[in-house]
């Protein structure tokens, strides 16, 4: 493998670290997840940073820790918080969002209270399935119309490639509740209020779903 030698580039082997906190039924969450991937393309495509190596991480957080384990229509979901007024304005914002960054948001789905879908990416990333777990999650709440119960927290964790029996005595156990609930909390205590939060280079902190311009900036900076 061939060295950069631009007087800006990258040494091999440099990893930059991305740490995001976030929940599985944040939208915005899946987007900052696509335009982040944008930006890795697009950084890595310039020769003097094709060395660069990325570790993203990603933690828990839940917007709402008391939501029903019982599922709850979507929409229900979103006049109870936003009012009837607001919430077919939001959804219908975050549709056109979506389209731009490649993302079929459906709202005709239920929701139900995260906890176990953070378990289960917890499980994954333990086991060198994070990313898969992450998007498949995202995917199945956001387009498919799929609650984050358990038989479909299997059914996922099944698709990336882990083991049905193992998973089932997993989510049936109260295994990682508590280290999820502890990490949840670190990062209140840190001061995240909203997600996604996003860390990069245990540094610069971005909140929200930023552009791909505004990754890209900052990576250049620690590249440098």
């Amino acid at each position: 493998m061939t060295t950069a030698t631009s007087a800006t580039a990258a040494p091999a082997g440099k990893t930059i670290k991305i740490d995001i906190v976030s929940d599985t039924v944040c939208p915005w969450c899946y987007v900052g997840k696509k335009r982040l991937e944008k930006a890795i393309t697009a950084f890595k495509a310039a020769p003097e940073h094709k060395n660069v190596q990325f570790q993203i991480d990603w933690h828990p957080y839940q917007l709402d820790p008391s939501a029903s384990r019982v599922p709850i229509k979507k929409m229900d979901m979103y006049v109870s918080k936003f009012g009837a007024a607001r919430a077919p304005l939001i959804r219908d914002r975050m549709i056109q969002v979506g389209q731009e960054e490649g993302i079929n948001f459906s709202y005709n789905g239920s929701v139900v209270n995260t906890l176990d879908s953070h378990r289960l990416i917890d499980y994954a990333t333990k086991r060198g399935k994070q990313d898969e777990i992450v998007e498949e999650l995202f995917r199945n709440y956001f387009e498919e119309d799929k609650c984050g119960e358990v038989p479909t927290l299997i059914d996922s964790a099944v698709k990336i490639g882990l083991d049905r029996s193992e998973v089932e005595r997993f989510l049936a156990s109260n295994e990682g509740v508590k280290e999820v609930q502890d990490e949840i909390e670190r990062s209140k205590v840190e001061g995240v209020q909203g997600v996604p939060n996003i860390t990069i280079g245990n540094k610069y902190v971005l909140s929200g779903a930023q552009e791909p311009e505004t990754f890209i900036e900052v990576f250049n900076r620690i590249a440098k």
